[in-house]
């Protein structure tokens, strides 16, 4: 991540979760297991990080399909990250990635710690969401470190509005 510069305002967590999703995006595009599941299991040590992820996937969702995403265009997306992580062997799990792309949208039912109420293991939501962010930003041929700092600005912003 050395040629992306984070806010040193940011706490060690957000961070940490940027580095991370950083070093998984960019090891699901060079195809680099050893990277991939390092940068997973980052990730798997905060929760948070899906938060991070499904402001991402929202925002590249949004940016490529600007007329409106469809079932088809939610399907074509699920069947080129499980094609594509399969070609490098990277662990996809094809159910965790319509979690995480219905779980971005709102289109899911939520569990009480207002997450997507799934019994997927955190790993493989983690993974899933890192290699459909690669894709998006892929397929649309956008850098995804704007919509990384973006999501986690959100966030901190989010968390330091007073509630009445």
């Amino acid at each position: 991540m050395a040629d992306m510069q984070l806010p040193t305002e940011w706490p060690s967590k957000a961070r940490v979760i940027a580095q991370a999703t950083e070093l998984g995006i960019g090891a699901a595009r060079a195809h680099d297991l050893d990277g991939f599941g390092e940068a997973v299991k980052s990730l798997e040590l905060h929760p948070e990080a899906r938060d991070v992820h499904a402001h991402m996937i929202r925002e590249l969702v949004e940016t490529q399909y600007q007329d409106g995403v469809s079932g088809d265009d939610l399907s074509e997306v699920l069947t080129r990250t499980a094609r594509d992580a399969g070609a490098w062997n990277a662990p996809v799990d094809p159910s965790a990635v319509v979690v995480v792309l219905t779980g971005s949208l709102a289109v899911v039912q939520r569990s009480d710690d207002d997450g997507p109420a799934t019994d997927i293991p955190p790993a493989r939501l983690n993974g899933a969401a890192v290699l459909v962010i690669a894709d998006l930003a892929a397929v649309a041929a956008l850098d995804h470190r704007p919509y990384l700092m973006r999501a986690v600005e959100e966030i901190r912003r989010a968390q330091t509005v007073e509630m009445p």
